[in-house]
């Protein structure tokens, strides 16, 4: 059942099914958002948007995990491999679909959405972005800022040059794309249990179209748990289940060095090739290894090496997945033990459970933590009267016009993910993502939440099956092959 603020709650009949559901529901609302995240992440942009990405998609296949599968899935749990497989086939479902009849952003961008596989959910990029200690180490030790510039490839967001195809007969809605549409968020991420309620915040550098967050219920044998999660993964990454309600906020962790070594280091070379829109060959490149890290960058002239130590290259290291064990903590003394599977991004975790047990456990694979939220000075912004949340292929003014929202009122929280979960009573607890849970301007639920957040305000996040049901709004039902 989707509610009237567009948030799934998947009733399912085993575990598998309830993945299945999750991965097609999501594909459903976020395609176009998980397709360009998937080849952003991977280092794949080159092939659908050209030559200008090849440096960026070679660092960012660089510093991803090159180790052994089995230990890293085991890393996540024991089922997580199986739950990652039954995701992937739930979005596979909503692919076959689309590619008969390619959602509009897939039309103006140029291409169709792809098959996806588990390991596809196993990149490390996410976690390196939230890690930012590299580059404090370039300033630290006064290098070259190519060597920043470097580092600074992984994961650069992607940009589209032009739109394979025309915004047709929908006008600009007004907005031409003001000097504010990317604004960053001034306000920290933050949790705060108080008096029987666990309230979030999550800020972001950008008011984005979509969110990079969505909500979603899952309730099967041995689930039932609700909250929010980035769109390309399956289970809850903050939320609660029917004991325990947590949230998380980003903490400095010391993942990332830089070492400067003589031009005599052994190295094994690895191999990789990158296919690009509009060449006959792929590009060829080479990752050097080493026993202290990853070749980033050389000095021919001093004979020097400059390598990159990175802890996310360790098992266990994709960012989100280690809250499937989170999901079904049953205590606050089970979700602390849980948290070992959480390993990226660092982040410090604060929960409680319905009998009074509470904590705040720090949760990272690193070498020291510096305590305290991660503030980015780049985040901080000047408050204005209006904000967009703007698009990725808001590049022409009918294109700002069709996938922009906004402009709206500022919000006086700039923390465009909220929630405030009711440990007294679940069906009380409130929720924000702005704009919306949908990708498709087409949709009632693309911007709806935006006028809320803009208000200051959240939504019912219902919970029991009374609740659901009385907040309906439409129910799809999913049937496996087998059982047709």
């Amino acid at each position: 059942m989707r509610d009237r603020w567009g948030v799934p709650h998947i009733v399912a009949q085993t575990q598998d099914d309830v993945f299945v559901a999750q991965g097609f529901v999501q594909a459903q609302d976020r395609l176009f958002q998980l397709d360009l995240w998937r080849r952003s992440v991977q280092g794949r942009l080159s092939q659908v948007l050209g030559p200008n990405f090849i440096e960026r998609d070679a660092m960012t296949r660089r510093i991803q995990y090159r180790g052994d599968a089995g230990v890293e899935w085991a890393s996540y749990g024991p089922d997580a491999r199986a739950i990652a497989a039954a995701f992937v086939r739930g979005i596979n479902a909503w692919v076959t679909l689309a590619r008969e009849r390619p959602p509009e952003e897939f039309v103006l961008a140029g291409w169709k959405p792809e098959f996806w596989s588990p390991e596809d959910l196993l990149n490390r990029t996410d976690a390196f972005l939230s890690s930012g200690d590299a580059i404090a180490d370039v300033r630290r030790l006064k290098l070259s800022a190519i060597i920043a510039e470097t580092i600074g490839r992984v994961g650069a967001p992607p940009f589209f040059a032009g739109l394979a195809a025309d915004v047709r007969g929908l006008g600009n809605g007004g907005v031409e794309g003001p000097s504010h549409e990317r604004s960053s968020a001034h306000s920290q991420s933050r949790v705060i249990a108080h008096d029987g309620e666990l309230s979030l915040s999550e800020s972001y550098r950008a008011l984005a179209s979509p969110s990079p967050r969505y909500f979603v219920h899952l309730k099967a044998p041995g689930w039932n748990v609700i909250g929010a999660t980035s769109p390309w993964l399956p289970g809850v990454a903050v939320g609660h289940n029917e004991r325990v309600a947590w949230g998380m906020t980003p903490i400095d962790v010391d993942t990332q060095d830089i070492f400067v070594e003589d031009g005599g280091i052994q190295a094994r070379a690895v191999s990789d090739a990158i296919v690009v829109k509009g060449r006959r060959a792929p590009f060829v490149f080479d990752t050097q290894m080493t026993p202290r890290g990853i070749v980033i960058a050389v000095d021919r002239e001093r004979g020097s090496v400059f390598t990159l130590r990175w802890s996310g290259l360790q098992p266990g290291a994709a960012a989100g997945l280690g809250a499937l064990v989170l999901d079904r903590a049953e205590s606050a003394a089970a979700f602390r033990q849980a948290l070992a599977h959480w390993k990226m991004p660092a982040r410090r975790v604060t929960f409680a459970d319905v009998a009074g047990g509470s904590g705040v456990q720090d949760a990272a694979l690193g070498t020291s933590s510096h305590g305290g939220a991660a503030s980015d000075p780049e985040a901080e912004s000047q408050a204005t009267p209006d904000v967009v949340f703007a698009h990725p292929l808001a590049i022409t003014p009918a294109a700002r016009g069709r996938f922009n929202v906004g402009p709206l009122p500022r919000a006086r929280d700039d923390s465009v993910v909220q929630a405030a979960f009711s440990l007294r009573n679940w069906d009380q607890s409130r929720a924000i993502a702005a704009p919306g849970q949908s990708e498709s301007p087409a949709s009632a639920h693309f911007a709806d939440l935006a006028a809320l957040w803009s208000a200051g305000e959240m939504f019912s996040l219902v919970f029991t099956d009374a609740a659901v049901s009385a907040n309906a709004e439409a129910t799809l039902t999913l049937v496996p092959k087998s059982a047709k």
